[in-house]
């Protein structure tokens, strides 16, 4: 027989059993990890092992799953309110007009000195340098830099043996691609004057 003072579970205080119930789910709904076997090309292995050494990433295991982390954030295999994904990359959809209105309020030099600021924290020369085990100051990895730089829609990029940079209709206003171009590259450049509006020209010359 039990005294008048104690009190059975069923007597517990509601909300106590709720804060118990909750906290039991929560564990029970955590993350848990599973072995998967996999079967990859060895050129990926390769590059896997290469950006492991090169401390990119823990392990094989973790940097397999950020991959897989990043393909459902930044790819189209669905649609979300987060944004829209373009080409596995998150980008932001800019008109011309507006780039064009946002720079007129810069003069030349501070366009360049963006351009420089901008060259130097670029996303770009994290690619080349991890996805292409490369450096962005090289001369050999000038072409490289042109592609990607194309690709993501500064205008038509090409640069010839010489040292000469031609863009046709160009996103950015010279002197920002001058600057940003300057500090990715690690090289000076000068504007060289061309008949064509939609065109800039620069020049190696250190």
């Amino acid at each position: 027989m039990s005294r008048s003072g104690d009190k059975s579970s069923s007597e517990e205080p509601t909300d106590k059993r709720h804060k118990r119930g909750r906290k039991a789910m929560s564990g029970s709904s955590q993350d848990k990890k599973k072995i998967i076997s996999v079967t990859m090309s060895q050129s990926v292995v390769s590059q896997i092992d290469r950006l492991v050494e090169d401390r990119a990433a823990r392990s094989r295991a973790q940097l397999i799953e950020d991959a897989v982390r990043y393909f459902i954030d930044f790819t189209v295999h669905k649609w979300n309110d987060r944004g829209i994904y373009v080409n596995n990359c998150r980008v932001v959809m800019e008109s011309d007009t507006q780039s064009s209105l946002f720079f007129s309020t810069m003069t030349p030099a501070s366009q360049y000195e963006m351009g420089r600021t901008a060259g130097s924290q670029s996303p770009i020369a994290d690619v080349i340098r991890l996805v292409h085990g490369k450096n962005p100051a090289d001369p050999s990895s000038r072409q490289l830099v042109m592609r990607l730089l194309q690709a993501h829609g500064w205008g038509a990029m090409n640069m010839s043996e010489d040292g000469l940079v031609v863009v046709g209709s160009p996103f950015y206003p010279a002197q920002f691609v001058r600057g940003y171009l300057e500090a990715l590259m690690k090289v000076q450049l000068e504007l060289v004057e061309t008949h064509a509006k939609d065109n800039i020209a620069l020049r190696v010359v250190r």
